[in-house]
């Protein structure tokens, strides 16, 4: 008897959980249902932005046709664009300077990939707006839109991010953009005898060509640690 109860008690917790974290999501998904125009806009405009998205995109992807499926994750910036996720300083230098090659050849679909911030936004947008449909069509406030937002964000989410990082977040038509240093960036936090086996953010610096300048003349020297010369870099 007491064991039924316990079952009884797992299932209704579970069950509410679920339902709590269903709403939760949802409600999440109509606040970028808002907010995400804006930023994409925006984003849309800043050429330089998109561009450094794009190589950022490209660079993972080039270390991952070397090794495989990684852990990295990027960041593009105005500068440039940041690969964290333990990448050593020299392969990320190699992987940049290839994948700026590349896209310069034509290779657009470095431009992408599937872990894309770009994918949580395309998939709350969807998720938001079946809700929203599913709610106006059937006219009651039930579980309803709930489940149908989740499953239209499963299924059509991963299909609309690559067409928004195509169109909107990246700019695979790199033009003059160079890379004009790499550099280990400093622990933000405090880790301890943790940080010291921790590999840093790698910032690989873009700016346009000027002057004749060409990415093989670039030489950008930062951090603490003993210079280490990479290709046409050196990094310490």
């Amino acid at each position: 008897m007491l064991f039924l109860l316990f079952v009884f008690m797992l299932f209704v917790g579970l069950a509410g959980l679920a339902i709590l974290t269903t709403v939760g999501v949802t409600l999440a998904s109509l606040v970028t249902l808002v907010t995400a125009p804006g930023q994409l806009w925006r984003l849309l405009r800043d050429r330089t932005l998109r561009r450094n998205h794009a190589l950022e995109h490209a660079t993972v992807n080039v270390i991952e046709e070397r090794y495989g499926r990684s852990h990295l994750a990027g960041l593009a910036k105005p500068e440039g664009f940041i690969i964290q996720g333990g990448a050593p300083p020299a392969l990320v230098a190699d992987a940049a300077q290839e994948a700026l090659a590349r896209l310069r050849a034509g290779e657009r679909r470095l431009a992408i990939h599937p872990r894309c911030g770009t994918t949580l936004v395309a998939a709350q947008l969807v998720m938001a707006l079946a809700f929203i449909a599913t709610l106006v069509i059937i006219r009651q406030f039930t579980l309803l839109p709930f489940l149908v937002g989740i499953v239209a964000a499963v299924l059509l989410g991963p299909r609309l991010s690559p067409i928004l990082q195509r169109y909107v977040t990246t700019d695979a038509d790199v033009g003059d953009l160079i890379i004009t240093g790499v550099e280990v960036q400093p622990m933000t936090t405090s880790r301890g005898f943790f940080s010291l086996l921790t590999l840093r953010p790698i910032l690989v610096r873009t700016a346009p060509a000027s002057g004749g300048q060409s990415s093989a003349e670039a030489t950008l020297i930062t951090g603490d640690r003993e210079e280490i010369p990479i290709g046409d870099f050196r990094v310490r």
